[in-house]
């Protein structure tokens, strides 16, 4: 079982019905959309508290798994954010550079931030919905909105791989941690390099064991969700 699941299935709330849920959740994405900025800050924090009550989940393992999300929400700020002018009136600390000027977008900062607290909220209610519902819930979900059954399976194999993708990649830095091997950048980027082949290699050995045990069950190319 994917530790998704096991706090999914241990949630306070695992029994509700998932069309509650599954409406709770499209309330929090309204909220995250909705233009009123002061409201955004407050609903992370609400949403956040309450999915570490509901899931028993530790503080330090929920923010933990925003780790994997910052990195590109960051590069999407940065590209809104920064700008280069030929005007150093219209930046916040510009570095001049071959005659411009590099520097935060005075004009576009306000934007950048209004991005940032839109995807928090959004991710803290998806977290929320992830950890106190079951998948086969959300196959339920699917099934009810009368989604079409391919995308239905592409939904539950994507779920799957994903997460077994994510369990792969933090046993293997665990074990590289473990073994110093990101204490310096000779060492951090060889440890990279590795992983990125272990990893690629552990998708393929899934892959043939999911082959195998689908023949082994008589696949017949319909998955019965």
């Amino acid at each position: 079982m994917l530790n998704i699941d096991k706090y999914a299935y241990g949630s306070r709330i695992a029994n509700w019905s998932p069309m509650t849920k599954a409406l709770l959740w499209l309330v929090g994405m309204v909220v995250a959309f909705q233009p009123f900025e002061l409201v955004k800050p407050v609903a992370f924090i609400i949403v956040a508290g309450i999915t570490i009550w509901l899931t028993r989940i530790s503080v330090r393992r929920y923010l933990h798994w925003f780790y994997v999300i910052l990195p590109f929400l960051l590069l999407s700020i940065v590209g809104i954010v920064f700008t280069i002018s030929n005007s150093k009136t219209n930046l916040i600390a510009p570095l001049p550079i071959f005659g411009t000027y590099l520097g935060l977008s005075k004009s576009m900062l306000p934007l950048g931030i209004k991005v940032a607290l839109r995807s928090l909220t959004a991710i803290a209610c998806t977290y929320w919905f992830a950890l106190s519902t079951p998948f086969v819930q959300v196959i339920q979900v699917l099934k009810k909105l009368h989604l079409p059954k391919a995308m239905i399976e592409v939904t539950m194999l994507m779920y799957r791989f994903i997460f077994i993708f994510i369990d792969a990649f933090e046993q293997i830095y665990r074990a590289q941690k473990l073994r110093f091997g990101y204490d310096s950048m000779g060492l951090m980027i060889q440890s990279s390099g590795i992983l990125a082949k272990m990893l690629f290699e552990q998708v393929i050995i899934n892959y043939q064991m999911m082959t195998k045990a689908l023949d082994a069950k008589l696949y017949d190319g319909d998955f019965y969700v």
